[in-house]
C-alpha cells in the first residue's frame, strides 16, 4: 500500500504554509471560492476538472505541474481534491456509485482490480496508441503492473521501493559501519541481524553483540519490525519466495506456506529472540504504526533505523533533528528482491469531459511533467531516464538516495492485483496482530489471516 502517513503530511504541510496558496498541502479548494464540480463550466467558459489523490507531500510537486499544464491549456482549470488514504477509496467508490466523482484521480494497485470490476475507470488504450505514446519509455514493470488483460488504464509516473532510512548521527556516535552483501536467513539471521545487534544498545551502553547486553532495558532498538504488507513483511517474503498471491487475480492467497510461515517467524524473532527490533506493542494497533508510531520512535531517538519507502524522505528530514542515511534491503534465502509498486492517474467514465481528462492524464505522464516532480525531489519518476534528476535533488540536500534505485534494479514483485485486496490487506494485518504484539503462535496466526483473506477475496467476486 503506497499510503502517505499522517505525521509526514502535518509536518509538510505546515513548512508549505509560508509558500503561498499555490504550494500549500492541504486541497486546492482552499485557494478558490471552492470545487465546481466534476467537469462542469464556469461562466469563464473553462473546464473544471476536478483530480483526486490521498494526503502526501507530493500534492506541491502536483500544483507545480498543473500551473504549468493549465497555461499551455487556458480552456481547462483543475482542482485538487485530497482525502486521507484510508478514506480515499471508499469516498471515491461511493462517489462513482452515484455518477459522480471526480474526472481523474490517483489510482494505487490495490485499488486497480476493484475499480476495474466497477467499470469506473476509462479504457485508455486507443487514446494512447493515436497519440503514439512512447510506452517504452517507461520502466517495464509498471507498464506491465498497469496492463491489465490487454488494456491500458492510465500512464505510469512514478515508482517506489522499499529500504531502511537511518540516524547517522547515531552510527557514528557508535562506529557502527555498514557491511556490504548483507543477508538474512531464518535459522539464524545472517549477518542482518549481527549487524542489527550492532546497533541495539541497553542503557548501560552494551550493545547485543555484548554477554552483557540487558535486553529486558534497552535504549536503543536498531530497527522496526511493522505489521504492515509494503513496508513491513511483503520484501521479506518475496525474498525468501513466497508471494501474497500467485498471479494477478488469483482469488486465494499464497503466503500460508513453510517457506511464508518461516519468513513470519524470523520477523517475530527479531523482536522477541534476538532482540533488535522495537516490540510490537510500541507499533500501536495491531503492530502496524498506522499513526506513524515507527516515525515517532525514530525521531526520539529510541530506534536507529526505520523501514519505509522513499515517499518519506520529506516528512522524515523535516521530523528528525539528525542528519539521515538510507541501507538497502539484505538479501533473504531466495537472493535480492524488492516489492516495486507505482502510481497512475485514470480518467473516470462518469467525467463528461473525457477529452479534457485525457490532456491532463498525458500530462501527467510526460517527461515534461515528471521533469519537475522528480526535480524538486517529489517523485522517482516512472520514465527511467529521468530518475537521476530526483537523485540528485536529495544528493544536494547530503542524502544518497542510491539503494532505493539499486533495488529497482532487482527481482522486482509487483502489488497483489485482485479484487477485494485493500480489505483484505486490512484483514490480514488484523489477524497477524496477536502475533506482532506477543511472539507467539506465528504460524495459527498466519494460518488465520490467510483464511480471513481468502475470503475477502471471494466476497470481492
Amino acid at each position: 500500500m503506497r499510503r502517505r502517513r499522517n505525521s509526514a503530511w502535518s509536518i509538510t504541510a505546515k513548512l508549505a504554509a509560508t509558500a503561498g496558496c499555490a504550494a500549500l498541502l492541504v486541497t486546492a479548494a482552499a485557494c478558490s471560492s471552492g470545487s465546481s464540480g466534476s467537469g462542469k463550466s464556469g461562466s469563464s467558459g473553462k473546464v473544471n476538472l476536478t483530480y483526486a489523490m490521498w494526503q502526501t507531500p507530493e500534492q506541491a510537486g502536483y500544483q507545480k505541474s498543473i500551473d504549468v499544464f493549465e497555461k499551455s491549456h487556458p480552456n481547462i482549470h483543475v482542482t485538487i481534491e485530497s482525502f486521507a488514504y484510508n478514506d480515499y477509496q471508499p469516498k471515491l467508490t461511493t462517489e462513482f456509485s452515484s455518477g459522480g466523482g471526480p474526472d481523474i484521480f490517483w489510482v494505487n494497485t490495490p485499488m486497480i482490480a476493484s475499480w476495474v470490476q466497477d467499470g469506473v475507470m476509462a479504457n485508455l488504450s486507443s487514446k494512447i496508441s493515436a497519440a503514439h505514446t512512447n510506452l517504452g519509455q517507461y520502466i517495464p514493470s509498471l507498464v506491465s503492473l498497469h496492463d491489465i488483460k490487454g488494456v491500458m488504464y492510465g500512464l505510469p509516473k512514478d515508482w517506489d521501493t522499499i529500504a531502511y532510512f537511518y540516524n547517522a548521527g547515531y552510527f557514528t556516535k557508535h562506529h557502527i559501519t555498514v557491511p556490504s552483501n548483507l543477508t538474512w536467513n531464518p535459522q539464524n539471521g545472517g549477518s542482518w541481524v549481527q549487524f542489527l545487534k550492532s546497533a541495539t544498545y541497553d542503557t548501560g551502553g552494551h550493545n547485543a553483540l555484548s554477554s552483557s547486553f540487558n535486553a529486558g532495558s534497552v535504549a536503543t532498538y536498531a530497527t522496526d519490525s511493522p505489521n504492515e504488507m509494503q513496508w513491513g513483511f511483503d520484501p521479506y517474503l518475496a525474498e525468501d519466495g513466497v508471494n501474497i498471491i500467485s498471479a494477478p487475480y488469483a482469488k486465494q492467497v499464497a503466503f500460508d506456506t513453510p517457506a511464508g510461515k518461516q519468513t513470519f517467524q524470523f520477523l517475530s524473532d527479531l523482536m522477541y529472540k534476538y532482540h533488535v527490533a522495537v516490540p510490537g506493542s510500541a507499533l500501536g494497533t495491531d503492530a502496524a504504526a498506522n499513526t506513524s508510531q515507527d516515525q515517532q520512535l525514530f525521531a526520539q531517538g529510541k530506534v536507529a533505523m526505520i523501514e519505509g519507502g522513499d515517499w518519506e524522505t520529506a516528512g522524515l528530514l523535516s521530523e528528525v533533528k539528525f542528519k539521515l542515511g538510507v541501507v538497502q534491503f539484505p538479501a533473504g534465502p531466495d537472493g535480492q528482491a524488492m516489492i516495486l509498486n507505482g502510481l497512475i492517474d485514470s480518467v473516470s467514465t462518469h467525467s463528461p469531459n473525457q477529452q479534457d481528462a485525457w490532456e491532463l492524464e498525458q500530462w501527467l505522464g510526460s517527461a515534461a511533467s515528471e521533469k519537475i516532480l522528480g526535480a524538486g525531489g517529489y517523485i522517482w519518476p516512472g520514465i527511467k531516464s529521468l530518475d537521476p534528476l530526483y537523485a540528485s535533488y536529495w544528493q544536494q540536500h547530503g542524502l544518497n538516495m542510491q539503494p532505493f534505485l539499486t533495488e529497482a534494479s532487482w527481482k522486482t514483485v509487483s502489488w497483489p492485483i485482485t479484487p477485494g485486496m485493500n480489505q483484505a490487506q486490512l484483514d490480514i494485518a488484523n489477524q497477524l496482530a496477536p502475533a506482532y504484539l506477543s511472539g507467539k503462535n506465528v504460524a495459527q496466526a498466519v494460518n488465520a489471516a490467510a483464511k480471513q483473506a481468502d475470503d475477502d477475496l471471494a466476497s470481492a467476486g
